[in-house]
């Protein structure tokens, strides 16, 4: 808590296995993801404004600070929910990249919530926080429960799961985002789904060798077939020695991820990936439950 206001951190997240189970209704599809915070972290401080605005600053210049932007939706959202008297000042200091499948959106939105609840001293149970987390986005509720869980529905329903092991990740952002709508609508919903029951397995087993094995996301493949350049970091992961225990695109791209052993595997493949010129390189590590900004 700051003298003036409230300052918190919304963690970039990784999914270890993501099935496309269907086409709903509402016109989004049908999920089921594993997923997993990790320590690249987004900054976003709070301050009371006595007019009732919601105003929001960001030190990125090609993001929206309006209604397009979901820091702004969720602070509204908790305004009306609260009565429509409360103003906030925002600023957030981007450090997760966008359009990269690490969430970042979304956990500046789940922060929001929190933060705001704190600030304007509103009390609100849990699982409100959760409703209006879930009709923010998808993936909004999942940073209420961070570090580990299974999502389904559009991803807002959230089942925590345990994670007994830090695991060490090194991250390749080439230099260009993806459209989560342009990939979803690539997809072909296969007839019988992946099942996840390995994958999570692997995770609350600790090992990251097996944890590396069981790495699915079925968004991968229309990725790289919109954008053929995907595939070259797909293989610099591949190609790496040592190997990595296993490598993934993470949601629906940009950014690929490789499960190190531990942290000097990772930080070794990250220099050698850093050489290739890929785009944006960075080792993170799963986040803990104290680390969790809800």
């Amino acid at each position: 808590m700051l003298a003036r206001g409230v300052e918190v951190l919304a963690p970039a997240k990784i999914n270890l296995f993501l099935e496309v189970l269907g086409r709903r209704s509402d016109g989004y599809h049908e999920i089921e993801t594993l997923m997993v915070a990790v320590d690249l972290h987004d900054r976003l401080t709070f301050e009371n404004d006595p007019s009732g605005a919601i105003a929001l600053g960001c030190d990125d210049p090609t993001l929206p600070v309006n209604d397009q932007n979901l820091v702004v939706r969720a602070a509204k959202r908790l305004k009306a929910e609260a009565g429509g008297l409360h103003g906030a000042r925002i600023v957030l200091e981007k450090r997760i990249p966008t359009e990269a499948g690490l969430g970042g959106g979304s956990s500046d939105a789940a922060a929001t919530l929190v933060a705001l609840d704190r600030l304007w001293n509103l009390g609100l149970p849990p699982g409100r926080l959760d409703e209006l987390a879930g009709e923010i986005g998808g993936d909004v509720a999942f940073f209420r429960h961070s570090p580990a869980a299974v999502c389904r529905g559009r991803g807002e329903a959230v089942e925590p799961v345990s994670m007994p092991n830090p695991v060490h990740f090194v991250l390749v952002r080439p230099p260009f985002g993806m459209s989560t709508a342009l990939v979803y609508r690539q997809v072909a919903v296969p007839d019988r789904p992946r099942p996840l029951d390995a994958t999570l397995r692997a995770l609350e087993g600790g090992d990251p060798v097996e944890l590396g094995s069981r790495l699915f996301n079925r968004l991968q493949a229309p990725a790289e077939s919109l954008r053929p350049e995907l595939v070259r970091v797909k293989g610099a992961l591949a190609e790496l020695s040592p190997p990595l225990c296993g490598a993934l695109m993470s949601g629906s791209g940009s950014t690929y991820f490789g499960v190190g052993r531990d942290l000097e595997a990772a930080c070794h493949a990250a220099s050698i990936l850093e050489s290739l010129g890929l785009g944006w390189v960075r080792v993170v590590t799963s986040c803990s439950q104290a680390e969790n900004a809800s």
